[in-house]
């Protein structure tokens, strides 16, 4: 499922589909193909909690 995922203070926002989380790290399968490894300190609250409710 695409969704999207905003940083903490609200100025990153990028579209991407979740793929898994290890060692404090969100990986991030983003619509051009990229997957990126973003630390979830750096992740919305919204986000950090979506996180906890899915995995």
């Amino acid at each position: 499922k695409i969704r999207t995922w905003t940083d903490r203070s609200g100025s990153f926002k990028v579209e991407a589909q979740f793929i898994d989380f290890h060692n404090g790290k969100l990986r991030l399968h983003k619509l051009n193909g990229v997957k990126i490894d973003v630390p979830v300190e750096k992740m919305c609250a919204e986000d950090v909690r979506w996180v906890e409710n899915h995995t």
